[in-house]
């Protein structure tokens, strides 16, 4: 006979799994990002374009073959700010802020989210900063660092501080999203709410993105640039964000954000696997500070669940 304990730690179990799949994939796109913003003739603003929009379209498409949810008239204000916040600030703000900084700034300065999401965690959920969840924060962080900047060495490229900021915003952003909106994050399912905000999100960039989509040379675009497109749009962006609500609906914030360390791992493997970079001794201790970040924070979760 299955307990309703053995059922919320099945339940949990999937949402872990769910979270480290959808990391795996962004962390994949970071480099796909990178190189469509290099070399695919692609700028800041018409790649955020693609993302949002094709992932709203694909959103929709998903719904009308999936039971349909009502949304309640007065979670649709709530919807609206965190689309604004979610997505709008959030992934525009950090791609944006990658087309203009170097890579290297932006991955250590994208391993901040979970320590803005433990501190609003605080004053907005009254979630307990525990000794384990915050040695498990800082952890993360330090073999992120660690990780990043014995891979890239230099910054590969000129920075400019408007990038940094945008970036620095856009994970204050994404924390106060995953804090804020939580209740109505764990209320929709992940086809109802990605729609909606993803809609919304699309309203609020078209007039800021249209005159950059009209410059695109659609005939000059080069198959690699079309498939990374097509990866980041369905793959790290409507796959993943299935992935990660139906996360947000089992786990708290700050367990959530906490995965956001997985990222530059992947990419650095990736790199690797690339023949981009060459293995150290060093990033099997950054990896092994990353996981247990991850496992102490994950770990203090359990045991208040």
């Amino acid at each position: 006979m299955v307990t309703d304990q053995q059922t919320n730690n099945n339940k949990d179990l999937k949402a872990h799994g769910a979270m480290l799949l959808a990391m795996v994939l962004f962390g994949l796109m970071a480099t796909f990002s990178k190189d469509v913003l290099t070399h695919g003739g692609i700028t800041g603003p018409q790649l955020v374009a693609f993302r949002i929009c094709g992932a709203a379209i694909l959103f929709w498409a998903g719904s009308l073959i999936v039971p349909q949810q009502h949304v309640e008239r007065r979670d649709m204000l709530k919807i609206v700010g965190a689309s604004f916040f979610g997505f709008v600030m959030a992934q525009g703000g950090y791609i944006v802020g990658l087309s203009l900084t170097s890579p290297i700034n932006a991955t250590i300065e994208l391993t901040t989210m979970p320590i803005f999401t433990l501190i609003l965690s605080a004053f907005i959920l009254h979630e307990r900063i525990t000794p384990r969840r915050a040695l498990g924060i800082i952890l993360g962080f330090a073999g992120a660092v660690l990780l990043i900047t014995r891979t890239t060495g230099g910054g590969g490229r000129a920075t400019d501080f408007r990038g940094d900021l945008l970036i620095l915003a856009s994970q204050v952003g994404y924390a106060f999203y995953l804090t804020y909106f939580s209740g109505v994050i764990r209320k929709y399912d992940a086809f109802t709410f990605n729609k909606w905000t993803f809609t919304f999100a699309s309203l609020m960039i078209l007039p800021f993105t249209l005159p950059h989509i009209a410059q695109i040379d659609w005939a000059g675009l080069s198959a690699r640039t079309a498939t990374e497109l097509v990866y980041i749009v369905a793959a790290a962006t409507f796959f993943t964000f299935l992935l990660v609500v139906f996360a947000q609906r089992r786990l708290l914030p700050t367990t959530v954000s906490v995965y956001n360390y997985v990222q530059p791992f992947v990419a650095v493997v990736a790199s690797m696997a690339m023949g981009l970079a060459a293995p150290q001794w060093m990033h099997g201790v950054a990896a092994a500070l990353i996981f247990t970040g991850v496992w102490l924070v994950v770990r203090t979760h359990n045991s208040q669940t």
